[in-house]
């Protein structure tokens, strides 16, 4: 991180930004994949186990498969059970194995020894390039505003062959992570967690793009008062997420039974106080953290922040 960041306390302005971004990958990604953000969670899981290694390597996929760059053929893929998706994921077993059943028949996703891949004649259907275009142009977004706001790793190194699908690995390993990560410390499931989340873009979506209100509530000391928050409707939430009403009148039910969310004549809030809980804090430090390399990670591919792209 350049020195701004090491100086000056940006952890809620940088988790505020990452909570916007992964709802928006969240919307993305049920959209393209399945209108189901279940469904979409679990081959994204499933992917992100098969390509597990090559993340941690960062390896330059060229040209395996069909003269496409960045897409690892089956045989490098590693196959990653039901089980595991589920654990990854906090949902339940049946819950994950139902929409696996469904993927298998649909095609998307294949049974070899050892588990769930999804085929890389998948990931390069043409029907696959519309996300992989809005991943690259959100990310790429993500990246400059962080990186106007002062939050921005060091200079992008050369971009490879691969780097849109690059992108858009790391952009769905960074979007699985932290929010698993965010689930397992709230004690929340995925999808509770995504709801909070779209609660919380709504009701300070004027503050995050804004460059003088965003830095004015930067630090973790400096959370949006009551007051300046804007409620929003259950109907809302689910028409983002693309989720039924039920399911997010149910998502919504648990977030105020945990007191995570108010509900009041106008709609939904998340008031100041729940965010200087301690495991809110907490969730809120380790997302600026995981931000803060993917950010990093980004800049190593060649995805960093251009001060003269405007």
């Amino acid at each position: 991180m350049g020195p701004d960041v090491e100086t000056t306390d940006r952890r809620r302005l940088i988790a505020r930004l990452a909570g916007d971004y992964h709802v928006n990958t969240a919307r993305r990604s049920a959209r393209f994949i399945s209108r189901d953000i279940v469904t979409a969670l679990t081959i994204l899981a499933i992917n992100r186990a098969n390509v597990r290694e090559l993340l941690a390597s960062r390896e330059v996929i060229a040209d395996p498969h069909e003269g496409i760059a960045g897409v690892p053929t089956d045989d490098r893929r590693r196959p990653v059970s039901v089980y595991a998706v589920a654990k990854d994921l906090g949902l339940p077993y049946e819950t994950v194995r139902r929409r696996a059943r469904q993927l298998v028949a649909a095609g998307v996703c294949a049974e070899v020894d050892g588990g769930l891949i999804i085929p890389a004649k998948v990931l390069t259907d043409p029907a696959h390039d519309g996300i992989i275009a809005e991943t690259w142009a959100a990310t790429t977004g993500f990246v400059q505003e962080a990186g106007r706001l002062g939050v921005a790793a060091g200079p992008p190194g050369a971009a490879g062959p691969d780097v849109l699908r690059q992108t858009l690995r790391l952009t769905t390993d960074f979007f699985l992570e932290s929010t698993c990560h965010s689930a397992r410390i709230l004690d929340l499931d995925v999808l509770t967690v995504l709801a909070l989340r779209a609660v919380n873009k709504a009701n300070i979506a004027h503050i995050t793009h804004d460059p003088e209100l965003a830095q004015a509530h930067a630090g973790l000391e400096e959370a949006v008062p009551d007051a300046e928050r804007r409620p929003v409707s259950v109907y809302a939430i689910g028409k983002f997420l693309l989720l039924p009403y039920e399911t997010t009148r149910r998502a919504v039910k648990r977030l105020e039974d945990r007191g995570l969310v108010e509900r009041g004549p106008d709609g939904l809030t998340t008031p100041t106080e729940v965010l200087a809980r301690p495991e809110v804090i907490r969730a809120m430090i380790d997302m600026a953290a995981l931000t803060e390399a993917f950010l990093a990670d980004l800049a190593a591919i060649g995805v960093g922040y251009r001060p003269d792209a405007g």
